[in-house]
């Protein structure tokens, strides 16, 4: 009899750091601009969100209060001219945090409340990841977003989105329904009420 075994939580922030860089890189300052999936933000604000959030969910990793300046609501310029800069020092600071002797142990403060320190750090996947195939597709660029990475996020997505939305309804819409179950990826994001086949 064989045993599924549980995939590295840690492993996987670091797939879903490193793909989110990869699409940063690749986008032009002229794009900075776009509409994205979501509603009301644009790259730019997009990228701010995502530094800013990784940034607070360092501070949660590290047991602390957050920087309160770090708005994820309302995303303020803190990428400047150089989002990729600005993501990967974010993101390594994160990294480490969440790689300290202990850091998935017991629990950790949450954008929602205490929570179970590995469910934590599995919300910062899933916004990581989320945030990737917004401005992915924003700019017309591969994702990057592997099978692998994708039924790992769906299976947070199943939980954390429902959760989420119960305690606020404007965070995420309906589930958007699909034709195909065999895409991961495009099943992911409609769990968070986005449309995969959505286009600029």
């Amino acid at each position: 009899m064989t045993t599924e075994t549980r995939p590295d939580t840690r492993w996987m922030l670091d797939l879903a750091q490193t793909g989110a860089a990869s699409v940063i890189v690749r986008i032009r300052a002229d794009q900075l601009d776009l509409a994205t999936p979501c509603d009301e933000w644009s790259v730019r604000d997009v990228i701010n969100k995502m530094v800013a959030s990784t940034k607070v969910f360092t501070s949660f990793g590290m047991r602390e209060r957050p920087d309160e300046t770090l708005n994820l609501i309302h995303p303020t310029d803190i990428i400047g001219d150089d989002p990729l800069g600005a993501f990967e020092t974010a993101a390594l600071a994160c990294r480490q945090s969440w790689r300290e002797p202990g850091a998935l142990e017991g629990m950790a403060p949450s954008t929602i409340g205490e929570a179970k320190a590995r469910a934590v750090l599995n919300a910062r996947i899933f916004d990581t990841t989320i945030l990737t195939w917004d401005i992915s597709r924003a700019c017309g660029l591969a994702h990057g977003i592997d099978d692998d990475l994708a039924a790992y996020v769906l299976r947070i997505a199943r939980a954390l989105v429902p959760a989420v939305r119960a305690k606020n309804a404007a965070r995420y819409k309906d589930p958007v329904e699909i034709d195909t179950s065999d895409d991961l990826v495009a099943e992911m994001i409609a769990t968070t009420g986005r449309d995969p086949d959505w286009t600029p």
